[in-house]
């Protein structure tokens, strides 16, 4: 479907449409609210200003997820410092990195409750599997907080929180929202209503749908980055004096496809696609709170639910490295996996100056996979020709329990010190597994074998500790440090799954250790209403990281051997260290910021030590902000730049090399009605038209295009 606007290759005439913000009179209210108000629940499980806490966090509200205009709601974190937002290849799946590390050491949650998954590829994760219209806010703690909220925190926690009724306390509000992505070609619709009845009964019912083609790129347009999704997500809620009862249930859906540039130094691959026909998350969640009025227990928490993954995994490649040979491979994979999962908190004050959380967890997740294989190879010799099926049934389960607690105590009035203890338990299983492998040669008798896996069982337990202390006796200044242990268990496709794609077969390996790491933190916040400033400075040592090594005729890999057979194992090792930094001047009606990260990242391998991680040294933003408060209508401009320098990534048998970039971008949202009620958003990306590709995506980044969104609330 094509859209007839004003021709989009003119970047200054957009500019020119933006003149009346940058030239008016008007400024903005002089008592602002600064990010450092914002009141967070994730950072401690418990209400808390980010002014306040003693480890990095950031938070985006929801008014600046309605004048989002991307393809999905991470395109709201990209300009957070130490957030990166990576592809994996599939141009809808988006994932999240934090100070380097990858998706699979990110912890993802939905209004408090693991989006876990033990299927995605090697240092991948579910990706973010939400849709912007059902999202509240969005909180990202930066480092481990594996304490309070378990494994897969070794990077950081992104907790998704959901819209509940209406603010206002009205029994019907809304609102519905168009976006117009000219790159892409694509519409996204998104709706919502929700109301509230007598502060006793709350509710939301949300919707999204969206639809995006080939991605239009400086080299043209981008083959297998159509994608789309769409959603339904609700909430229900009773209030009852000092009871809370809630009941949440959504569905997101999203297909893709793997973008493939072809590589000539592998010239021998002439057809190669992967498809994600779907990726499908459902859940339901039930949450109760009661506030106490008691002396010492003030709260008890109580949420469950359940999950459920689906996932359907094509991949086709064709391999001829002469012209006699052809090597045709075909794999489609269905797997589903179900989790269950609960978590009982309490919240006491033992003495006027102290906060102390208690509480247990507990999380099993089930994962059911069927895969089919097939090969058919074409040699000079009909001797040596065949056709080959290979039929994979496997049944896996992880259950883990552990039990947690945090202290938090008011020294003095500028200090705050809080300690932190968790203690793991988790047991892995292999339930059941089968292998049917049937080779039909083109001359010969067929073939068949049919091995059954032996059951396996794997447990580990560990203790981890954190602590932070905040200080806040100079004058519009919070000092901060903190210690915190990351501990991540591998998945269970790490254990036991043999993945089979392109080319590749990956095995899992059931002698793994989990992955752990050491993080120390000092920050600095400082507000004195001209000048806005949130720092840190940081350091990770971890070790047993995972990877892949080659099997060499490994037991682990049943003895294959050669370039094409890799299994997984402990064998890296990363320190990393950097610098975050947000800077706001305040005291004009253009606000002028610049955001950014410095980052080294340092691999240590059996092999080789190098600072080569496929890291940029520093990326970051800076820009003019301006709000305009006009009699008929307000518009808030952002014209900034994004940067990165180059980056190198080094691996066992190649090197890849990233060059550095800049953009120029310009969003501008425009409100108006009675009660703004009505927004008009353009957003013009890449103003220069630049080519070129981060670093940490795989594909190239949109050549000059525009965003156009329209909505209303009601």
């Amino acid at each position: 479907m094509k859209l007839n606007i004003i021709k989009l290759y003119k970047p200054i005439s957009y500019i020119a449409m933006l003149t009346l913000c940058f030239s008016t009179d008007t400024f903005a209210e002089e008592n602002r609210t600064t990010s450092h108000d914002t009141i967070i629940v994730t950072a401690d499980r418990n209400e808390k200003s980010i002014w306040d806490s003693a480890v990095s966090v950031n938070a985006i509200n929801r008014d600046d997820i309605e004048k989002q205009s991307g393809d999905s709601v991470a395109e709201a974190l990209r300009d957070i410092p130490g957030v990166e937002i990576t592809d994996n290849s599939l141009a809808g799946r988006k994932q999240i990195m934090i100070r380097g590390e990858a998706p699979s050491r990110i912890l993802m949650l939905i209004d408090g409750q693991e989006v876990t998954y033990h299927r995605s590829g090697h240092g991948s994760g579910a990706g973010v599997l939400i849709d912007m219209e059902s999202v509240e806010r969005i909180e990202v703690i930066k480092g481990p907080h594996s304490v309070l909220y378990g494994s897969q925190a070794i990077g950081g926690v992104v907790n998704f929180i959901t819209r509940k009724g209406s603010k206002n306390g009205a029994l019907l509000n809304g609102d519905v929202k168009v976006v117009y992505n000219q790159s892409t070609n694509g519409f996204t619709e998104m709706g919502t209503v929700n109301g509230t009845m007598d502060q006793i009964f709350d509710y939301r019912i949300s919707g999204t749908h969206a639809q995006n083609n080939d991605r239009k790129a400086y080299q043209g347009k981008l083959h297998n980055t159509d994608f789309g999704n769409d959603s339904l997500s609700s909430w229900f809620g009773i209030n009852l004096d000092n009871h809370k009862f809630g009941l949440a249930l959504d569905r997101y859906r999203l297909d893709t496809k793997t973008y493939f540039d072809k590589d000539n130094n592998a010239p021998s691959i002439k057809e190669f696609w992967v498809k994600l026909p779907k990726l499908q998350r459902e859940k339901i969640g039930l949450f109760y709170d009661y506030n106490i009025d008691s002396n010492i227990l003030k709260k008890l928490h109580y949420d469950a639910y359940a999950q459920k993954m689906n996932r359907e995994f094509r991949n086709h490649v064709v391999v001829s490295p002469r012209p006699m040979i052809k090597v045709n491979t075909n794999t489609a994979t269905n797997d589903e996996q179900k989790t269950y999962g609960m978590t009982f908190q309490s919240d006491f004050i033992p003495h006027k100056n102290m906060q102390l959380i208690t509480g247990a967890q507990y999380q099993q997740d089930n994962v059911d996979q069927n895969s089919h294989n097939s090969l058919v190879s074409k040699m000079p010799s009909p001797r040596a020709s065949y056709t080959q099926h290979k039929y994979l049934a496997n049944k896996w389960q992880q259950t883990s329990i552990s039990l947690f607690g945090q202290n938090d105590w008011a020294i003095t009035d500028d200090i705050s010190w809080n300690i932190g203890a968790r203690q793991y338990w988790v047991e892995s299983k292999l339930k059941d597994g089968s292998t049917s492998l049937n080779k039909i040669p083109v001359i010969g008798r067929p073939s068949v074998t049919y091995t059954i896996d032996g059951k396996k069982k794997d447990r580990d337990n560990n203790f981890v500790v954190s602590s932070g202390l905040t200080y806040s006796g100079i004058e519009n200044t919070q000092l901060r440090a903190s210690f915190a242990q990351g501990y991540v268990y591998p998945t269970l496709s790490h254990l036991y799954a043999v993945t089979s794609a392109s080319t590749q077969t990956l095995y899992g390996n059931s002698n793994l250790k989990p992955e752990k790491s050491n993080n120390y933190e000092i920050g600095l916040r400082y507000n004195n209403n001209t000048w806005l400033v949130d720092s840190a400075i940081y350091y990770s040592a971890a070790k047993n990281y995972i990877t892949e090594m080659s099997c060499n005729g490994s037991a682990i890999c049943d003895g294959a051997s050669g370039a094409n057979f890799n299994y997984y194992n402990n064998a890296n090792k990363a320190n990393t260290h950097g610098l975050e930094f947000s800077i706001e001047y305040l005291d004009l009606a253009f606000i002028p910021y610049v955001k950014g990260n410095y980052l080294r990242r340092q691999i240590k391998t059996e092999r080789y030590t190098t600072y080569d991680s496929g890291n940029p040294r520093f990326m970051g933003n800076a820009g003019i902000k301006h709000t305009a408060y006009l009699d008929w209508f307000d518009i808030d401009s952002d014209l900034f730049m994004r940067f990165s320098t180059k980056a190198t990534r080094r691996s066992d048998s190649s090197v890849y090399h990233y060059s550095g970039w800049s953009t120029l971008n310009l969003s501008t949202t425009t409100s108006f009605g009675a009660n703004r009620q009505y927004r008009i958003g353009l957003d013009i990306n890449n103003i220069l038209n630049k080519n070129y590709t981060t670093a940490y995506e795989t594909i190239p980044a949109a050549k000059f295009h525009a965003l156009l969104s329209a909505s209303m609330k009601f």
